[in-house]
């Protein structure tokens, strides 16, 4: 998967999660871990429900007996449920009327990961049985096998990211919050980990460069606006959208009020301003205003775009004037709708 569809996949999990959150579902997430000399969880199951392998502590396979037992458990094991004989075996088991639901989202978001990705939960865990296992002896050969279904592969991830965020709450049975809340979350982290670095992406003078459109937006809708500039870099290219972690080093500097004022105001054919409460209310989004307000005054309403996501009054923007509803269009469809503006300028 690209990064660019993987991105666009991540927002689309992220709409549909938040959706489901907000109508607290009854589901709980129980984790349980089986040892040899248990061979069943003795308690009743609310239906629907669904149970999966997570992972296994096979034993030590340093000898050729360990091998050949393991062999032979392998040919006569149902393996939905795991090799037979494994020292310890962790499973999941989802219940409640959301689980139907849950499922579906559950299997398309673990699909995101690669190969690659899903090493880095999947090491917590070995890490954690070879670890314990080497301390009782230092020559032995932890063995650990974790279930790469989909599914599996994201409540693994799920149980990763309260590691990270809840270390202790983890090894609790039941697992809190919901599953659709706790998906939301880890998602929201995930685009907050893969946004761009503050870096500077171009080696052509700022100050040298005029720009097809320019974005003026709040943080706090950075991974709306980095997905719609994502999408416009791969029509226009580089250098022709102002975007400005793609320009963060030459930014950092004194005067860098004038330096903005300049961009949106003489160096962009098309400036798309990106208004919600939090707008209003930043130091910089004001100053990038100021150019774009001025713009109005000139009678230069057609290098003026408008994206809002809620109806929060903005000095200078008023009731009148046309918009695109970003809680309507996607991060795709807005670029392509600049595209448009674009080409007719």
């Amino acid at each position: 998967m690209s990064i660019l569809s993987k991105k666009r996949e991540i927002n689309r999990l992220i709409k549909s999660f938040e959706s489901e959150a907000d109508q607290y579902h009854d589901i709980d997430f129980h984790i349980y871990t089986i040892n040899q000399s248990q061979s069943t969880i003795n308690r009743k199951f609310r239906r629907p429900n669904h149970g999966i392998m997570l992972w296994q502590y096979i034993g030590e396979l340093g000898s050729d007996k360990a091998l050949t037992e393991f062999t032979e458990n392998l040919q006569d094991s149902d393996l939905k449920w795991g090799v037979r004989g494994a020292k310890l075996t962790k499973y999941g088991i989802i219940e409640g009327q959301g689980t139907i639901q849950f499922l579906k989202m559950a299997k398309r978001a673990g699909s995101l990961f690669s190969e690659s990705e899903t090493m880095k939960f999947k090491s917590r865990v070995f890490q954690e049985i070879q670890d314990d296992e080497l301390r009782k002896n230092p020559k032995s050969k932890p063995t650990v096998a974790t279930n790469d279904n989909p599914l599996a592969i994201w409540l693994n991830y799920l149980l990763y990211f309260i590691s990270k965020n809840n270390p202790y709450r983890q090894y609790s049975t039941k697992i809190e919050p919901d599953l659709f809340t706790l998906s939301l979350l880890a998602l929201e982290k995930m685009v907050e980990d893969e946004t761009p670095n503050k870096s500077d992406k171009s080696s052509t003078k700022l100050t040298d460069i005029n720009f097809k459109v320019a974005v003026s937006f709040p943080g706090e809708k950075r991974r709306y606006v980095s997905s719609v500039v994502d999408n416009l870099r791969a029509q226009l290219g580089k250098d022709k959208i102002f975007y400005d972690f793609d320009y963060q080093a030459q930014i950092a500097r004194p005067n860098a009020d004038v330096l903005l004022q300049d961009i949106y105001h003489k160096q962009s054919e098309l400036i798309v301003v990106f208004l919600c409460q939090e707008y209003s209310q930043k130091d910089w989004c004001g100053l990038e205003w100021r150019g774009v307000r001025d713009l109005i005054k000139a009678k230069e309403d057609d290098k003026i775009m408008f994206v809002r996501f809620d109806n929060a009054e903005i000095d200078g923007a008023f009731s009148i004037d046309g918009y695109i509803d970003g809680n309507i269009f996607q991060p795709k469809e807005v670029a392509s709708f600049i595209i448009e503006r674009i080409n007719i300028l």
